[in-house]
């Protein structure tokens, strides 16, 4: 067998071998999605700026594919039995189209977010924050998508984190509930979902409780309290090394 031929099998080999690693790394690889919770009570204050500003972020993550889904969760009250209900959810712009390009992106992800913007101002505020079942219905939502331990899928939490409703969370943030014996609902199973609370430092000076009819005024965060509510929201997660708490939820940026 001549040289040239022996290498020019050897080369489509090489190059068939190449694209059938490509095909099947594109069929495997784990599409992430993405999920907000976004808490609209008295506590909180108002969030549509926040929650356009992690829609943004989310939007431009550079690890989203063309299959990438956005949800926006909102945080319930009596009307909804205290379940959180679904603002809207909205597939990623991923064009490939060399022609349409990032303009035709960039033009589809402001649709996005005028939307999410006029539905977010429609929502009344709320009088208690029933945070644990909103971020538990968060998980559960990116495990139906297809969101697993080898997944990069990303949930947010826009939130003081003053959970008012479910009772073995409050006991512990309200230190009433000290010691190993700590009761605390069965822990949520983040692995290959990265979790980020922000907006833990944003407080219109009131703090409602469940059994209250009126606002009350709180003095705001002090320093212990902020440690105990992380240390108990981390404590609510399997995988505590990828939960992380902003102060602040990231503004619109364009």
């Amino acid at each position: 067998m001549k040289p040239s031929v022996f290498a020019s099998i050897v080369l489509g080999c090489t190059l068939i071998g190449f694209v059938g690693w490509r095909v099947h790394a594109m069929r495997t690889q784990e599409t992430p999605h993405f999920e907000i919770v976004e808490d609209p009570s008295f506590s909180h204050g108002p969030g549509c700026e926040s929650l356009v500003g992690l829609a943004d972020q989310a939007l431009r993550t550079d690890g989203a594919a063309s299959s990438s889904t956005l949800t926006v969760l909102i945080l319930g009250d009596a009307a909804t039995a205290n379940e959180p209900w679904q603002l809207g959810s909205y597939s990623i712009p991923r064009t490939r189209k060399v022609l349409e390009g990032r303009k035709a992106n960039a033009k589809r992800e402001q649709g996005i977010l005028d939307d999410i913007l006029r539905k977010c101002e429609a929502v009344r505020p709320t009088r208690i924050s029933p945070i644990f079942l909103g971020v538990k219905q968060a998980v559960a939502d990116l495990r139906a998508q297809g969101c697993n331990e080898s997944s990069r899928c990303a949930l947010f939490v826009d939130s003081d984190l003053q959970e008012n409703v479910e009772t073995l969370v409050m006991k512990i943030i309200d230190g009433e509930s000290r010691g190993g014996g700590r009761n605390l609902p069965p822990q949520l199973n983040n692995e290959g979902i990265n979790v980020t609370f922000c907006g833990l430092a944003v407080t219109p000076g009131r703090s409602v409780s469940l059994t209250s009819r009126e606002a009350r005024l709180s003095s705001g965060h002090k320093s212990r309290n902020e440690e105990r509510l992380q240390e108990t929201w981390l404590e609510l997660f399997a995988d505590t090394r990828a939960v992380t708490f902003e102060p602040y939820c990231p503004r619109r940026s364009r």
